[in-house]
């Protein structure tokens, strides 16, 4: 008889103590579900990341609302607003038509919509 090629669904692990919010999912991620949709928060083998990550999404998740983005940084919309704003200093100064200044804010517009 041939043997299976098959290979064996890792065992799901514990969780590491008994109140944790996480579940481990199939996936070989921590999962919970919120307002009856699935939300996965890390790998099995950083559990403490998964938390964290949980922690930091849950008030949004339960409200319904998409996480919010908590990197540090420029947004797409934040830097077209101070190209704009650095323009319009340009244009109130004489340095640039009002016609250019239109093209600039009607690109930064479609760059926004594009990209968010």
């Amino acid at each position: 008889m041939a043997h299976s090629t098959r290979s064996k669904k890792p065992t799901k692990p514990e969780k590491p103590y008994p109140d944790f919010p996480l579940f481990p999912h199939a996936t070989n991620r921590w999962a919970k579900k919120i307002r009856g949709k699935l939300h996965y928060f890390g790998p099995w083998a950083d559990w403490q990341s998964a938390l964290d990550k949980f922690q930091e999404q849950c008030d949004d998740l339960i409200a319904g609302r998409t996480p919010r983005n908590n990197r540090d940084g420029l947004t797409i919309r934040d830097l077209c607003n101070r190209f704009l704003t650095a323009k319009e200093i340009q244009q109130n100064a004489g340095d640039i038509v009002d016609r250019t200044f239109l093209a600039y804010r009607i690109t930064c517009e479609l760059v926004i919509s594009s990209f968010g």
